[in-house]
């Protein structure tokens, strides 16, 4: 899954620098700003590269059929299952026509990503509770 694998870069940023801290992330504004610019960058490359649409061969005008496993599942299967599950065409209404929301599930699942990973969580799930001596 490449989309996923974009952000190793990020991970091993916030590890080195936990002391940077920006949108409850261990990173900076200008990291995530970056980021950004790849997410969409990488987000482009594929809609662009989408084959044009036929009727003769199932799938091929599907966004979510040509790059689900290998490059962007981490946009298309919480999309799929959360539309699925509302509507069973709602998949494939948001697949035929609303792709970009493929990349704003991919940006929040980066912040998720990002946030559960982030070394400052560690250290919040490290404190010990302050004991109360009265």
């Amino acid at each position: 899954m490449i989309s996923i694998l974009l952000l190793i870069p990020w991970i091993i940023f916030g590890f080195k620098n936990p002391s940077k801290n920006f949108i409850g992330l261990n990173q900076t504004k200008k990291s995530l700003t970056l980021l950004l610019g790849i997410e969409i960058a990488f987000f482009l490359v594929l809609y662009l590269t989408l084959p044009e649409p036929t009727s003769k061969i199932a799938g091929l005008q599907s966004f979510s059929w040509n790059y689900f496993m290998l490059y962007y599942a981490k946009g298309i299967v919480p999309t799929w299952l959360i539309g699925e599950s509302i509507n069973g065409n709602l998949g494939d209404k948001i697949d035929l026509n609303y792709q970009w929301i493929y990349l704003i599930v991919s940006l929040i699942m980066d912040y998720l990503i990002l946030l559960i990973i982030s070394p400052r969580i560690k250290i919040l799930w490290n404190k010990k509770p302050a004991h109360n001596n009265v």
